[in-house]
């Protein structure tokens, strides 16, 4: 594996909002057809990827023990969110 970078552990963060902002909208808003959640999920993705590509500051190195760390908090953080969206 590559020295990680902030830009990788950004990109999971753009993912897991991407995921909760779209379970947000098909469970409390609009009911959405999976398709169409699939799509908005895919765009709101590829936006926050555009917008991380763009700044020079995520591509920062960082420690592999930081690097895992961010993504555990990032993984519990949409776990955390999607329960408590679904309830």
């Amino acid at each position: 594996m590559k020295e990680p970078t902030l830009k990788k552990v950004a990109y999971g963060v753009a993912m897991a909002i991407a995921i909760i902002l779209v379970h947000f909208i098909d469970a409390r808003v609009y009911n959405m057809q999976p398709i169409l959640a699939l799509i908005l999920a895919i765009l709101i993705t590829f936006v926050g990827i555009t917008f991380i590509n763009k700044s020079e500051k995520m591509d920062r190195k960082i420690s592999r023990m930081n690097y895992n760390l961010l993504n555990v908090a990032v993984v519990l953080v949409l776990f955390f969110a999607y329960v408590t969206i679904s309830q």
